[in-house]
């Protein structure tokens, strides 16, 4: 059972689609698997889905605790156990009823620490492509009723959101990455804020990413409004969603 927070703008990429089929009447599935298909592929070797299957740890928080992990050592910390499970447990309680695993077992560790080991070498390798420093958590700007919060990671302007999934990226995916630009860019017009340019979708379990200039990708599935029109219109269609 899920308990999302209705005002979380995670929640109302996610979770709200008939909002963006308003905003992004061209964000179809055609144009999701067209971007699907950019897909480049890290130094990193993918995480085995024996591995995967094999573990006993519900998913969601098996891939919590390797992107837990992956924050860790980005920072240049070692890996305590205790600490990440404590974390990852956190984490999936804000929007879901957390399975609590009773003990973690080495498999458990082992793909998390792959996990996590992914993710920071993909994060590096993008930071020295781009020539910024790695920022975890940056903050998503609120915006009237929904409420600030943060994404995965940020490199300059370059938005970098973590899906661990064993397909392909889904047009959630992609909608959860344009409201934290949304956000970013009613920031910018209110207080002269910096806006993120480049959106990045990263699976540590694929080892492959989709990075794409946010300028480019609205220009393909906004159906022609420019990035002010797309502003105007959300601000209308959030004065007038009812929240309860």
């Amino acid at each position: 059972m899920t308990r999302n927070p209705a005002n979380d703008p995670r929640t109302v990429a996610r979770n709200i689609p008939g909002a963006f089929d308003s905003l992004f009447p061209q964000l179809t599935p055609s144009i999701v698997a067209h971007f699907n298909r950019t897909a480049q592929l890290s130094l990193c070797a993918p995480i085995p889905i024996e591995m995967v299957q094999e573990s006993k740890l519900n998913k969601a928080m098996l891939f919590e605790l390797g992107f837990t992990v992956g924050e860790k050592l980005l920072a240049g910390n070692s890996i305590d156990w205790d600490d990440c499970l404590r974390i990852a447990i956190a984490r999936q309680k804000r929007y879901f009823d957390a399975q609590v695993p009773s003990e973690l077992t080495k498999l458990d560790k082992q793909v998390a620490e792959m996990t996590g080991r992914n993710i920071t070498t993909m994060i590096k390798e993008l930071a020295a492509e781009r020539n910024h420093p790695i920022r975890a958590t940056p903050a998503v700007p609120g915006f009237q009723w929904i409420s600030s919060g943060h994404g995965d990671f940020e490199i300059g302007p370059t938005l970098i959101e973590v899906k661990c999934s064993s397909g392909n990226f889904s047009a959630p995916d992609y909608r959860q990455i344009v409201m934290y630009w949304l956000l970013s860019f009613a920031a910018s017009v209110e207080d002269n804020r910096a806006e993120w340019s480049e959106g990045i979708l990263l699976n540590p379990r694929s080892a492959k990413y989709v990075a794409f200039e946010l300028d480019d990708f609205l220009r393909v599935i906004s159906g022609g409004r420019t990035k002010v029109e797309i502003l105007q219109l959300f601000s209308s269609m959030v004065g007038t969603c009812d929240v309860r």
